[in-house]
């Protein structure tokens, strides 16, 4: 995954800093960008993506209750 731009940042209520970024692809990806000393989640681990629920400016999957 190449990285076209950045489109912004937001704090996460554990004090992790994620940055939202388009791709070369027209995705929407978040990248935890820093790690909070104070935050407990194991998963958070600098330069890693994060789930689409923490990027509510993402597209979201289609499912087959949308219809």
């Amino acid at each position: 995954m190449r990285i076209r731009r950045g489109l912004g940042s937001r704090r996460l209520t554990c004090g992790c800093v994620a940055g939202i970024y388009e791709t070369y692809r027209d995705e929407t990806v978040t990248i935890l960008d820093a790690k909070s000393p104070a935050c407990l989640d194991g998963d958070h681990v600098a330069g890693n993506l994060l789930p689409v629920a923490m990027n509510p400016d993402a597209p979201q999957p289609f499912s087959s209750s949308d219809r």
